[in-house]
């Protein structure tokens, strides 16, 4: 038996976008950069929430990139992409993605943030993310 858990607990120090307005057919960064402390044993995880409806044409795309690094200022992507996704709509509250932070990151990791690119206008569309527990 399987339990899925719909709530999370939030810490203010630990939200990356806030009812974040998609980019229009460019690339946005998250409001914020987060110090989530460091490795996690996997038990941290990144959420991206629709706060409005989101619809993804066909044809077009919505990519979501988390950048890790040891300063305020992350890059390094691990080469992944959490979201590459078109043709879909998302209701107000859906999860868009969930993505477990590694916990093979350099010890010196502890910032992160989020990198939104859009392929067509979506900047009347808003997202949610955060770090919470697994």
């Amino acid at each position: 038996m399987s339990y899925v858990n719909k709530n999370y607990i939030k810490d203010n120090n630990l939200i990356l976008s806030s009812a974040q307005t998609l980019p229009n057919a460019t690339s946005a960064d998250s409001t914020n950069v987060i110090n989530y402390g460091g490795n996690t044993g996997g038990k941290l995880k990144i959420v991206v929430k629709a706060v409005t409806a989101v619809a993804i044409a066909n044809g077009q795309y919505l990519t979501i990139v988390a950048s890790y690094g040891a300063t305020s200022s992350p890059t390094d992507t691990l080469s992944k992409t959490l979201l590459y996704k078109g043709n879909v709509t998302y209701a107000a509250g859906d999860t868009i993605c969930e993505e477990i932070i590694p916990d093979t990151l350099p010890a010196t990791y502890k910032y992160l943030k989020l990198t939104y690119t859009t392929t067509a206008n979506e900047s009347s569309e808003t997202v949610d993310s955060f770090v919470t527990l697994v």
